[in-house]
Protein backbone atom coordinates (compact mmCIF):
# COMPACT_ATOMS: atom_id res chain seq x y z
CA UNK A 1 0.00 0.00 0.00
CA UNK A 2 1.43 3.58 -0.66
CA UNK A 3 1.24 6.27 1.59
CA UNK A 4 2.62 5.14 4.96
CA UNK A 5 3.87 7.99 7.24
CA UNK A 6 4.52 7.32 11.00
CA UNK A 7 3.96 10.30 12.88
CA UNK A 8 4.21 11.10 16.72
CA UNK A 9 1.33 13.38 18.17
CA UNK A 10 3.51 15.65 18.78
CA UNK A 11 5.35 16.15 15.75
CA UNK A 12 1.67 16.60 14.12
CA UNK A 13 1.23 20.42 15.03
CA UNK A 14 3.41 21.33 12.11
CA UNK A 15 1.23 20.55 9.57
CA UNK A 16 0.90 21.94 5.76
CA UNK A 17 -1.24 23.18 3.60
CA UNK A 18 -4.72 23.70 4.53
CA UNK A 19 -4.23 22.54 7.65
CA UNK A 20 -3.18 25.46 9.88
CA UNK A 21 -4.98 26.54 12.41
CA UNK A 22 -6.76 28.88 10.10
CA UNK A 23 -9.44 27.71 7.62
CA UNK A 24 -9.18 24.19 6.28
CA UNK A 25 -9.75 25.45 2.78
CA UNK A 26 -6.84 27.51 2.27
CA UNK A 27 -4.13 27.15 0.65
CA UNK A 28 -3.90 26.04 -3.52
CA UNK A 29 -4.63 22.57 -2.46
CA UNK A 30 -5.83 19.85 0.41
CA UNK A 31 -3.73 17.74 2.03
CA UNK A 32 -6.41 15.16 3.42
CA UNK A 33 -3.48 13.67 6.11
CA UNK A 34 -2.73 17.07 7.28
CA UNK A 35 -6.44 18.09 7.83
CA UNK A 36 -7.61 14.79 9.93
CA UNK A 37 -4.26 15.04 12.22
CA UNK A 38 -4.93 18.57 12.86
CA UNK A 39 -8.22 17.86 13.72
CA UNK A 40 -7.13 14.77 16.27
CA UNK A 41 -4.64 16.92 17.48
CA UNK A 42 -6.32 19.96 18.55
CA UNK A 43 -9.84 18.05 19.34
CA UNK A 44 -7.89 14.95 21.25
CA UNK A 45 -4.37 15.21 21.23
CA UNK A 46 -3.33 18.52 22.87
CA UNK A 47 -3.44 18.88 26.63
CA UNK A 48 -5.94 21.43 25.84
CA UNK A 49 -8.41 19.64 23.83
CA UNK A 50 -11.07 21.73 21.91
CA UNK A 51 -13.33 19.32 20.20
CA UNK A 52 -16.15 21.90 19.37
CA UNK A 53 -13.77 24.28 17.42
CA UNK A 54 -12.07 21.50 16.11
CA UNK A 55 -15.12 20.46 14.65
CA UNK A 56 -16.21 23.31 13.34
CA UNK A 57 -12.96 24.28 11.74
CA UNK A 58 -12.48 21.12 9.95
CA UNK A 59 -16.06 19.09 9.93
CA UNK A 60 -18.17 19.54 6.98
CA UNK A 61 -22.10 20.76 8.46
CA UNK A 62 -23.75 17.30 6.58
CA UNK A 63 -20.69 15.54 8.27
CA UNK A 64 -21.94 11.66 9.02
CA UNK A 65 -20.53 9.84 11.87
CA UNK A 66 -20.95 5.85 11.91
CA UNK A 67 -20.10 5.53 15.65
CA UNK A 68 -23.16 3.42 16.56
CA UNK A 69 -23.74 4.90 19.78
CA UNK A 70 -24.05 8.09 18.61
CA UNK A 71 -27.32 9.32 18.42
CA UNK A 72 -28.44 10.80 14.60
CA UNK A 73 -24.91 10.69 13.84
CA UNK A 74 -24.35 14.40 13.52
CA UNK A 75 -21.53 16.91 13.57
CA UNK A 76 -23.43 17.98 16.45
CA UNK A 77 -23.65 14.82 18.76
CA UNK A 78 -20.22 13.73 17.58
CA UNK A 79 -18.81 16.96 19.21
CA UNK A 80 -21.20 16.45 21.94
CA UNK A 81 -19.89 12.58 22.70
CA UNK A 82 -16.06 13.69 22.53
CA UNK A 83 -16.88 16.21 25.12
CA UNK A 84 -18.74 13.98 27.41
CA UNK A 85 -15.81 11.34 26.68
CA UNK A 86 -13.25 13.59 28.28
CA UNK A 87 -15.22 15.36 31.15
CA UNK A 88 -15.25 11.66 32.20
CA UNK A 89 -12.36 11.20 31.94
CA UNK A 90 -10.22 13.90 31.66
CA UNK A 91 -6.58 12.58 32.64
CA UNK A 92 -7.15 10.16 29.43
CA UNK A 93 -4.36 10.56 26.48
CA UNK A 94 -5.10 9.70 22.46
CA UNK A 95 -1.52 9.54 21.10
CA UNK A 96 -1.61 8.90 16.94
CA UNK A 97 1.10 6.01 16.17
CA UNK A 98 0.54 5.97 12.81
CA UNK A 99 -1.34 7.34 9.76
CA UNK A 100 -1.96 5.73 6.33
CA UNK A 101 -3.52 8.15 3.80
CA UNK A 102 -5.03 6.93 0.15
CA UNK A 103 -7.54 9.14 -2.03
CA UNK A 104 -9.77 10.84 0.47
CA UNK A 105 -9.50 8.18 3.08
CA UNK A 106 -6.94 8.73 5.75
CA UNK A 107 -6.80 6.07 8.55
CA UNK A 108 -5.21 6.70 11.78
CA UNK A 109 -4.31 4.01 14.36
CA UNK A 110 -4.27 5.71 17.93
CA UNK A 111 -3.55 4.24 21.45
CA UNK A 112 -5.83 5.49 23.76
CA UNK A 113 -5.03 5.40 27.35
CA UNK A 114 -8.01 6.20 29.76
CA UNK A 115 -5.86 6.84 33.03
CA UNK A 116 -2.49 7.60 34.09
CA UNK A 117 -1.04 3.76 34.28
CA UNK A 118 -4.09 2.28 32.76
CA UNK A 119 -3.90 -0.03 30.03
CA UNK A 120 -4.68 1.35 26.69
CA UNK A 121 -7.07 0.78 24.08
CA UNK A 122 -6.07 0.71 20.44
CA UNK A 123 -8.19 2.91 17.82
CA UNK A 124 -8.73 2.73 14.35
CA UNK A 125 -10.50 5.79 12.99
CA UNK A 126 -11.36 6.43 9.52
CA UNK A 127 -12.28 9.86 7.83
CA UNK A 128 -13.70 10.22 4.34
CA UNK A 129 -12.19 13.92 3.40
CA UNK A 130 -13.77 16.07 0.35
CA UNK A 131 -12.74 19.38 -0.39
CA UNK A 132 -9.95 20.12 2.44
CA UNK A 133 -13.12 19.06 5.07
CA UNK A 134 -13.94 15.57 7.05
CA UNK A 135 -17.04 14.48 5.27
CA UNK A 136 -17.39 11.01 7.21
CA UNK A 137 -15.81 8.77 10.54
CA UNK A 138 -16.01 5.31 10.94
CA UNK A 139 -14.01 3.70 13.91
CA UNK A 140 -13.04 0.11 15.58
CA UNK A 141 -12.10 0.23 19.26
CA UNK A 142 -10.01 -2.68 21.06
CA UNK A 143 -10.01 -2.71 24.43
CA UNK A 144 -6.88 -3.66 26.73
CA UNK A 145 -6.00 -6.95 26.32
CA UNK A 146 -5.52 -9.64 29.46
CA UNK A 147 -3.35 -12.53 29.38
CA UNK A 148 -2.21 -11.83 25.68
CA UNK A 149 0.07 -15.34 24.32
CA UNK A 150 1.41 -12.80 21.59
CA UNK A 151 4.76 -11.10 22.03
CA UNK A 152 4.18 -8.24 19.81
CA UNK A 153 2.09 -5.16 20.64
CA UNK A 154 -0.77 -3.93 18.87
CA UNK A 155 1.33 -0.54 18.75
Amino acid sequence: MRGFVFLLAAASVGLASCAHRGSPTSGAQCDNRAVVVAFYTEALVEPERHPRAAFERYMAPDFIEHKPDIPGGTREATASFLEGVIAAVPQARWEIVRTIAEGDLVFLHVRFTPAEGAPAYALADVFRVQDCRIVEHWDVVAGPVEGAVNPHSRF
